[in-house]
């Protein structure tokens, strides 16, 4: 039998971040068990719960419960924590700074690949998923960088403040947008450093 669970949290539409009394943790996408699988794949699954939870504001209610150790919706229990513990991804999005000499500034994991990140990268300061490169004497860079689009998966930037540019594009006004594909880890340059999203 695999761990039970022990802390659920809702990060995107469909996807939970989910830790095991193993420690096992990651984000696990259950948008597949919801619309693409057979029925008999998730046997605990009703076609009733199943149309329930594909509202993204009813599967964001989910919780633990304590007494089976998996995710349960009011008094519905349609996954095994089995099946839950399979659908597991550890990846973490990191992050390197450089310097333009290419000297390591810091590196840190960010996040799951659906999740907000909670802790930016940051060389001062920082907000939910912005890239801060702030350093003392140098005015401060800011992109709000996210990962989207499904099969074809591609970074999205925003200019938040300062200049950044990333695949060919460079900008330093405020809420410009712009993405390049996720084939490869994303580098931005921003200000005296590059940052690398992998």
């Amino acid at each position: 039998m695999a761990a039970v669970i022990l802390e659920a949290r809702c990060v995107a539409p469909f996807v939970v971040r989910l830790r095991f009394s193993d420690g096992q943790e990651g984000e696990a996408n259950l948008k597949p068990c919801l619309f693409d699988w057979e029925a008999a794949r998730v046997p605990e699954l009703s076609s009733e719960t199943r149309d329930w939870l594909r509202s993204p504001e009813n599967f964001q209610t989910v919780r633990v419960d304590p007494a089976t150790g998996t995710l349960a919706w009011g008094d519905r229990r349609p996954f095994s924590a089995y099946l839950l513990y399979w659908r597991v991804e550890r990846h973490r999005v990191t992050a390197v700074i450089r310097s333009k000499d290419g000297a390591v500034l810091s590196t840190q994991a960010l996040g799951g690949r659906h999740e907000a990140w909670t802790k930016g990268l940051t060389l001062g300061r920082a907000e939910t998923n912005i890239v801060v490169v702030d350093q003392e004497g140098v005015a401060p860079h800011h992109a709000r960088v996210t990962i989207g689009g499904g099969h074809h998966p591609r970074y999205f930037i925003e200019v938040v403040e300062g200049e950044t540019a990333a695949g060919g594009t460079r900008s330093f006004t405020p809420g410009e947008r712009w993405s390049v594909p996720a084939r490869q880890p994303l580098r931005l340059e921003m200000g005296a450093c590059t940052v690398e999203i992998e």
